[in-house]
């Protein structure tokens, strides 16, 4: 595969431009080499520059910092050979310069450098969902997805998910809760049943259970509906982050197309048959959340489909009926108005994580060129 930063390095020699170029060395003590190219060069052959980094499939960044931004650009490539995202600044200067004074002061561009925060897309960044039944390893790929282009764009992460990633108060009483049931049926099956006991007290003792029961599935409702909360408010964040221009990943996506599973609506199928006003008022509320949640939907989503028997090994405490039906939502899952790519979970996970970087790539970069 082509070393992009090696060819671009070539092709920048061979044009004999009056340019200082600098390959990043790897203790990148220098400000300078954060990136992996610093570039200084004449105002003149701009648009030699950019030819240069069109030809590559680079695309110019937005610098958060004004100042100097005419003479000071940044653009981000990809190398398919390792995976990488490429960062090239460019420092264009009037006239030519001592190349000793250029790596220190010229311009004010490496004073500029150190200031500057992390660049954004010039346009309204994408979201970018990640789903998949459990085992197919949403979670590790997301987190190596932020990791990825967060070393050169702004990106933020969002679990939209309810699983151990989320532990609300909420859900720490639930398990209370389970715990304090699963002690009780414990102990009453232990314990033999009295002789002479009467029916008033072991009237009482299932009036106290059911009791019990039903304010857990009070409590229960109202964490599933404080989810949904959650999650809106996630995406609500998450929109005025993208119209900056930040890269949005998301760590699973809501969906009411199923009820009651893969991150879709799940009051009404746990507990709908329970004649109360307060379920059947968090029941619409949790699904009227949801629905909104289904419009902001996002640019992108990747599904990682993975077979029920590769998924029980790393999910040994499912079981493959299950897996089976998660997966079969997952392939069946639609959205509007969104790309949506298949990428097989099953590989070798540094094969797997390779093509969606690709996949990601690609994308952002067809979005660059739609958008100037």
């Amino acid at each position: 595969m082509i070393d992009v930063k090696k060819e671009l390095s070539k092709e920048l020699n061979h044009k004999k431009l009056d340019a200082f170029v600098i390959v990043s060395d790897p203790d990148k003590n220098n400000p300078i080499n954060q990136a992996d190219m610093f570039i200084r060069g004449l105002e003149k052959d701009r648009n030699i520059y950019h030819d240069l980094f069109s030809k590559h499939q680079f695309f110019q960044l937005k610098i958060k910092k004004q100042s100097l931004s005419e003479n000071l650009e940044t653009w981000i490539g990809f190398d398919e050979s390792n995976g990488n995202l490429i960062q090239v600044w460019l420092c264009l200067r009037c006239k030519i310069d001592d190349q000793t004074n250029a790596m220190t002061h010229n311009d004010g561009c490496d004073r500029v450098l150190k200031k500057v925060a992390k660049s954004r897309l010039p346009f309204k960044g994408p979201g970018i969902a990640l789903i998949g039944s459990d085992g197919s390893g949403k979670s590790t790929v997301t987190l190596d997805l932020e990791k990825w282009l967060s070393e050169k764009i702004d990106c933020r992460r969002y679990y939209l998910g309810s699983g151990e990633h989320y532990n609300s108060i909420y859900k720490r009483c639930i398990k209370m809760m389970i715990r304090g049931f699963r002690l009780s049926r414990d102990l009453n099956k232990k314990q033999t049943v009295k002789a002479g006991e009467n029916e008033l007290d072991q009237t009482q003792v299932n009036s106290v259970k059911k009791g019990l029961k039903n304010w857990y599935c009070h409590i229960n409702a109202f964490y599933l509906y404080r989810i949904s909360v959650r999650t809106l408010k996630q995406l609500k964040m998450s929109n005025g982050f993208s119209k900056g221009g930040g890269i949005r990943l998301f760590d699973r996506y809501p969906q009411n197309q199923f009820m009651g599973i893969n991150d879709g609506p799940k009051i009404r199928k746990l507990y709908g048959n329970i004649n109360s006003s307060v379920i059947n008022r968090l029941i619409q509320m949790e699904e009227e959340n949801i629905n909104r949640c289904v419009k902001m939907s996002p640019d992108l989503v990747i599904k990682l489909v993975i077979s029920p028997e590769v998924a029980i090994l790393r999910k040994p405490d499912h079981n493959i009926p299950e897996l089976e039906k998660k997966t079969d939502i997952i392939r069946n899952l639609n959205f509007e108005n969104t790309v949506v790519q298949n990428i097989d979970a099953n590989q070798k996970y540094e094969e797997e994580l390779r093509t969606i970087k690709k996949l990601i790539w690609d994308y952002l970069f067809q979005l660059s060129k739609m958008n100037g």
